[in-house]
């Protein structure tokens, strides 16, 4: 059978619809053999990895994410970003407002592995290095530190060190890694859930908050724009999730109905190349 590589890419709340996506690999009874993410594609990606089905991840992320976090997502979207509730918790001195030390243990309990090599599907994620500005890829030795690495958005998150170099957020250098799995496997998926609405006229000066997160999105579309000139994957399914910003994971009900349409077009995609 042809090995399939899954990539799933970058895009803060609108990564969600992966969840969705993922559900067409499972009503089709297949799985990928090989799975890349970045950022928050890296942390849906490695629990998928784990042995999760994608109806499992969502109920984890309503039960144990939304009901339980559901005041700070909701002061992110009110962008009172300092505010230490539930599994915020601040740092002031180390690079970033947030260490995120309690979001990666509740991440850590979910997947319920420490190492790459104990996932039942072998995973690849990419991060920036921040001394050299180059892409590095994790898929060997201790799995959170290297997740924690890719979702680390600069400003936000505290840079991660690792064996002596510090990383940042994937999605500053690839945030849809397809490339990196295109010598392991026959057919690559991918899944971009950058936004794709454009701005047609502003009343008034957006907030700084908005306008850092909207350019690093502008920056990632940029990548992936000429990574495309290059090289294609066999399957790209585009979302495009409307109103819903970075860190509107409060939305999440509304990012799983819009993505309904393009799990069932990523389903028709799949069962015509397999055959």
């Amino acid at each position: 059978m042809k090995k399939i590589g899954l990539s799933l890419g970058s895009g803060g709340a609108r990564g969600l619809a992966h969840i969705i996506l993922l559900e067409a690999f499972d009503e089709l009874g297949i799985k990928p053999n090989v799975i890349s993410g970045t950022s928050i594609g890296a942390i849906i990606g490695a629990v998928y990895a784990s042995g999760k089905s994608a109806i499992e991840i969502k109920e984890a992320f309503i039960n144990k994410i939304l009901n339980k976090s559901g005041r700070f997502i909701d002061f992110l979207n009110k962008s009172r970003i300092l505010r230490a509730i539930d599994l915020v918790d601040l740092e002031f001195r180390s690079g970033g407002f947030i260490k995120g030390e309690k979001f990666l243990k509740l991440l850590s309990e979910e997947i319920g592995v420490n190492k790459f090599s104990e996932l039942q599907i072998p995973l690849k994620i990419t991060a920036t290095n921040f001394l050299t500005k180059e892409q590095s890829i994790f898929d060997e030795g201790k799995l959170l530190p290297a997740l924690k690495a890719s979702y680390s958005l600069p400003g936000l998150l505290a840079p991660v060190k690792i064996n002596n170099n510090y990383y940042v957020d994937g999605g500053m250098v690839n945030p849809l890694p397809w490339d990196i799995i295109e010598n392991d496997c026959d057919i690559i998926v991918a899944i971009d859930v950058l936004s794709n609405s454009k701005i047609k006229s502003m009343s008034d000066m957006p907030p700084a908050y908005d306008i850092f997160f909207s350019s690093f999105q502008i920056m990632q579309h940029s990548i992936v724009y000429e990574k495309l000139k290059v090289s294609k994957p066999d399957i790209l399914i585009r979302t495009n999730i409307k109103d819903i910003r970075l860190l509107d994971f409060l939305k999440a009900d509304s990012i799983f109905e819009q993505s309904e349409k393009y799990k069932s077009k990523l389903k028709r995609k799949l069962e015509s190349l397999l055959g």
